[in-house]
This record gives C-alpha cells, structure tokens and sequence, in this order.
C-alpha cells in the first residue's frame, strides 16, 4: 500500500458571506486558516482518496463537482472519493444559504472547486509505500449531549448554562477518539483523527476551522515529521456546552447571541484534549491489515416531514422573522432558533418532495473502512451503525459526500428540540439509514 498527503488553503476573502447560524455574518478577518487536506491511498490496482474540508455544509452540486474535476485530473472513480466537511460555523457560505437570501459568489466556488482538485493531484503526486495502524481512546468532558428534559416536561436544545430548570440530557455523548497512523517510508507519517461534536465553539466574524484546526496544529507540532488531518464522526445531538461549568470551564468563553458559550480559548481547549487523547495512544497503535483498495455506494429515500396542515402557522412565524420582526415572536435564543427552523422547514415543504435522496459512501483499506454519511445523524445511529458493521476498523464521517438534514432518532420527534423540529427527515428515517449502512459495508466487505 502507498498513501499520500496533500493541502490547500481555501481562505474566503474579505467580506464574504458566513454561514451557520440564523443571524446574518460577513468575513472580516482571519484568525485561523481554512484547508481542504487529502490523503491518497494506492494498493497497485485501485486508488482512493479521503478529502477533509474546512467548510460547514455544502449542496449536493459541489460534492458532484469536487468528484468530477478529481475525476478528470486524476482518472479515480468518483465512488473511490471520500469527502468530508468539517462543519465549522465560522467559515465561508459555500452556494445558497437556507436561512438568509444571500448565495457564494461564482468566483469563490470556482476558486474552491479547483482547490479540492489540486489538493487531491498533489496528494496522488506524493505518493510513498505506508501501513497502517489504528487505536481508539476517549476525549472526555468536551462534547456533550445539547437535548435536554426540562423540569416542566419540555425538551429544549441549548437550554442555557445554569439553567435551573433542566433536569437531564436526552442521551449519552459518544467520546472515542479514532486514530488512524500511516506510517510512510522516507516521507512525513500521517495522523487522521475522527471525533464527533458540532464544530462551533468559537463563533463571530473572524475566519475559522474551529477545534479541528487547533487539533491538527497540535498534533503537528507534538510529532515530529507528520502531518494531521481530521475526519468529523456523527455529532446531530452533540456539542461542546457545559451547562453545568465550573468556573473555571466558563471563564474560558463569552456567551453569544444565541445563550451558547463560545470563543477560540474554548475551540483551542478542545484541540488540546482531543490532540491529548491522541498522544496518549500514539506510541501503542495496532497494524491492521491495508492490502486493497475497494469502495462503493448505495442510494437511499428517506420520507419528507411535511406538514402542511400548521402552513398558516408556519407562515406568520416565516414572514415576521423575514421582516426582521423577531422580537415580536413570543420566544428568545435558542427557542426563536427552533421556532423559526421548524416554521422553516414547515414552508419550505410545502411542495414536497416526497423524500429526498441520501449517499451512501464507503473506501475499504483492507480491515479499514472509511463510511459516510450525508447530513447530521444523531449520537446514537452513529452507535449503532458501528456495532452493526463487518470491519476490524470503522470510521463514520457525517456530511458526507451528500448534502444533508438533520437525521434524529425516531424517538426525539415525541420529545421535540431544535434538530427534530428543524429536520426535513420523517421519524424512522434512522432505521432506513442504518439498515443501508449496514448492507452496504456488508457488500463491500465481501
């Protein structure tokens, strides 16, 4: 086996649009840079490329249009291309925004497109004989459920630090920390990294690639001749808030518009206790077996959540908000969020489709497998699919190589919050996927 690395600064210029939240940010600086990294890997008979980027969502044209221009530069199957969005909030919108009428400029997706190309060629261009070795540890206390039950029965997402009334988390965060080292001979090693929260713990208007980015930095920095990439794991119910910090833990963040804590101490801190996991098992890796390449994909349909009989409803909520008449909406934070995503989604359903269409995506390195995922699972289908799955080694990556919703559990649409409400997805979506999943990793296993 042969495996190559490679990476591309994709910063957006100045002020460019941002997206991720439901608030309106344009680029004002750059506090950490934006990369699209590649790994390639070579068995002599089949290639295959894993391709992490430092943006938050992409539309299903973009993925179509990385894996037709690394096609035609480099000749590899599109199934064999493995694309990953690191989801950070404070990065470049990348086409149409759903929650304010403004799109990317031609300029800058021309420029991105060309960038996951080049970075795709240069990491087939530095091409060595490598193997394998794995191990998985835990980050603990960084990533934390964000559903909760409240004391009068409620569930709200994000419900606010020291809030008195919640009484507990809707499930348990998933805290492994995958790592993948390729040792390469007469060339830098290559650590890949998979872990699963939401990145956005630093927030504003200045360009960042968030905990991953610092992550990456440190690990570099800590070994000697390698280089890092990071692979986002399932994170629709997770992220980094503390409702109940020390004071140490708030003291370390600013609480922004939404009630959420966030600030680039507290990204870097998450770097350093995941980069600290890490280390802790990088001396004591296990080879696996890399002696082939395979891959594959599989299509699935996954109902549409309309509901067209609460439109009057959703409509009043959808043109007060679009007014810029928000405070007169009877909720504040995180709630507004929820109530307005979920209005949303009410109106932009209302024409259908009738379900919408998930990729599968899967890259066999021998005992290895790299299984994607488009849109936002939830915690516990992650869980679920892991257990389920034939391979020594599996590493599952959300927003996948397939534009994506939220994809909850079927239980979270009883209990409600922000991702149930938002999700385009019907309940029993999860059972789809992960039955899917399963028959797909079985059939490239064989």
């Amino acid at each position: 086996m042969k495996a190559g690395f490679s990476r591309v600064c994709i910063n957006p210029p100045y002020g460019a649009p941002i997206v991720g939240y439901y608030e309106e940010r344009y680029v004002k600086g750059i506090h950490d840079d934006l990369f699209v990294r590649a790994t390639a890997f070579d068995d002599g008979e089949n290639k295959a490329l894993i391709i992490a980027i430092d943006v938050c969502v992409l539309g299903q044209k973009y993925f179509d249009s990385f894996k037709k221009a690394i096609n035609e530069a480099t000749g590899i199957c599109e199934d064999a291309i493995f694309i990953n969005c690191s989801h950070t909030h404070t990065g470049p919108l990348v086409g149409k925004d759903t929650a304010f009428p403004k799109t990317s400029s031609p300029d800058y997706d021309a420029f991105l497109i060309a960038c996951v190309r080049d970075a795709a060629v240069y990491s087939l261009a530095d091409l060595k004989e490598a193997t394998v070795e794995t191990a998985s540890t835990e980050a603990k206390g960084i990533s934390f459920i964000r559903r909760y039950r409240m004391k009068d029965g409620s569930v709200q997402t994000n419900p606010g630090v020291n809030n008195p009334n919640i009484d507990h988390a809707l499930g348990t965060p998933n805290e492994t920390v995958k790592v993948i080292k390729i040792k390469r001979e007469d060339a830098n090693d290559i650590i890949m990294i998979s872990f699963g929260t939401h990145s956005d713990s630093v927030g504003g208007e200045y360009i960042s690639a968030d905990y991953m980015g610092y992550l990456c930095n440190i690990m570099e920095k800590a070994v000697e001749g390698t280089k890092c990439m990071f692979l986002l794991g399932c994170q629709g119910d997770t992220n980094h808030v503390n409702v109940s910090p020390t004071q140490s833990e708030a003291s370390i963040s600013e609480i922004g518009f939404d009630g959420v804590p966030r600030s680039y101490a507290h990204a870097e801190h998450m770097g350093r206790v995941i980069a600290g996991a890490a280390l802790s098992v990088y001396s004591i890796t296990e080879r696996v077996k890399a002696d082939k390449i395979s891959y594959g994909s599989s299509r699935v349909k996954l109902p549409s959540h309309q509901e067209n009989d609460r439109l009057e409803e959703a409509l009043k909520i959808h043109d007060l908000y679009s007014a810029g008449r928000a405070s007169e909406l009877p909720v504040k934070e995180m709630e507004l969020t929820t109530l307005v995503a979920e209005a949303e989604r009410i109106v932009r359903l209302k024409d259908g489709p009738e379900y919408f269409e998930f990729l599968l995506s899967a890259v066999k390195i021998g005992d290895l497998v790299f299984a994607g995922i488009g849109g936002e699972p939830f915690t516990e289908i992650g869980n679920r699919i892991c257990e389920n799955s034939p391979f020594k080694e599996t590493v599952l990556c959300c927003l996948t190589n397939s534009a994506g919703e939220y994809i909850p559990t079927r239980s979270s649409y009883d209990e409600g919050g922000y991702e149930a409400k938002a999700s385009a997805l019907m309940p029993g979506s999860d059972d789809i996927l992960v039955d899917a999943m399963a028959k797909l990793l079985n059939d490239i296993k064989c």
